[in-house]
């Protein structure tokens, strides 16, 4: 099993913890941040794994583009592109883009 974790920026003070684990074609991510600690839809698990490394707060945001490519071929991703797809639709069907958010949490989490 492969880990890394960052502390990323948010809205506490504080940086949250994110830590993402590869088990072969899994890929598990934590945060605790309020979203993430009742494993809702987490911004700062998204934002690393879309390559927006600037909110990593800890010295090793060179280790962002290998998690990114932890994301190939797992769970996590078909629900990452699901999400994408539901809001690129015109008019975003709320109740698509909860359930899109809830699936990629789940995702995330298993």
């Amino acid at each position: 099993m492969e880990e890394v974790t960052f502390l990323v920026k948010g809205s506490s003070p504080e940086p949250y913890e994110v830590i993402f684990l590869k088990d072969g074609d899994k890929l598990t991510a934590i945060c605790n941040c309020p979203a993430g600690q009742y494993s809702n839809f987490c911004k700062h698990r998204i934002s690393i794994l879309d390559g927006k490394f600037d909110a990593i707060a800890s010295d090793n945001a060179d280790q962002a583009p290998q998690v990114v490519a932890w994301l190939v071929g797992t769970d996590v991703e078909a629900a990452l592109a699901e999400l994408r797809a539901a809001q690129r639709e015109p008019g975003p069907d709320k109740k698509a883009l909860i359930a899109a958010k809830r699936k990629l949490a789940r995702a995330m989490n298993s």
